[in-house]
């Protein structure tokens, strides 16, 4: 059975309640788990009580994505904060504070990035951008300080993007690290996003072997 919430006496904590509770429901299991029924059972109020502080259920979905980009976007501003602009080391600061963020905030990553609408939304409407725009400027700084090779930064920023987040959701699945114990110990998210960040860098070509080479062997 899963445990209530104790009702809180003052407002302010009846509204952080009511928004645990419901990011919790749509961690466990999206949108179709998510009820103002539910959600008051777990806080221990009523169901009309809600209401007194959300609209409606979608409402409350809204505020709580909100809360967890704004929570994404903290972790990631606050990563680059003192880093050189332009610099690698502000590249794999991002990956290291998505990996961190999704490590700390489990329920937070999996409803930010669950499915809440019948269709994709454009990364504009996301709330602080989805953290587009600042792995965008990353991209493009590094790209004119010559750290990275020029090429289209959304595209760039799609690949980096789906590296981490496939990194991310394979550590909140299972333990793949247990198969890369190669130096004697076991190898933490970030130790294993570091090593991947060479693969990156420096693709999976052998040394010596040219860009041209690779090509025509990937083409025969």
């Amino acid at each position: 059975m899963t445990p209530k919430i104790v009702a809180p006496a003052q407002p302010s904590d009846t509204v952080t309640a009511i928004e645990e509770a419901a990011r919790d429901l749509l961690a466990e299991g999206g949108l179709e788990a998510l009820s103002m029924r539910g959600v008051a059972a777990r806080v221990g109020v009523s169901a009309t009580a809600i209401y007194n502080y959300f609209e409606n259920k979608q409402a409350l979905v809204k505020r709580v994505v909100s809360q967890g980009f704004e929570r994404f976007t903290g972790y990631l501003r606050g990563a680059i904060v003192d880093l050189p602009v332009g610099s690698a080391e502000r590249l794999k600061a991002l990956g290291e504070a998505y990996i961190r963020f999704a490590l700390e905030n489990r329920e937070y990553f999996r409803v930010i990035f669950a499915s809440h609408a019948e269709t994709p939304q454009d990364i504009e409407e996301l709330p602080e951008g989805g953290g587009y725009e600042l792995f965008r400027q990353t991209v493009v700084d590094a790209m004119e300080a010559g750290t990275i090779r020029e090429a289209d930064p959304d595209l760039v920023v799609l690949y980096l993007w789906t590296h981490v987040h496939g990194l991310v959701t394979l550590l909140l699945t299972c333990e793949p690290d247990a198969r890369c114990e190669h130096t004697g110990k076991r190898l933490s998210a970030p130790e294993l996003f570091t090593r991947f960040s060479e693969f990156v860098l420096y693709g999976l070509r052998p040394e010596g072997v040219s860009r041209a080479e690779t090509g025509s062997v990937a083409a025969s």
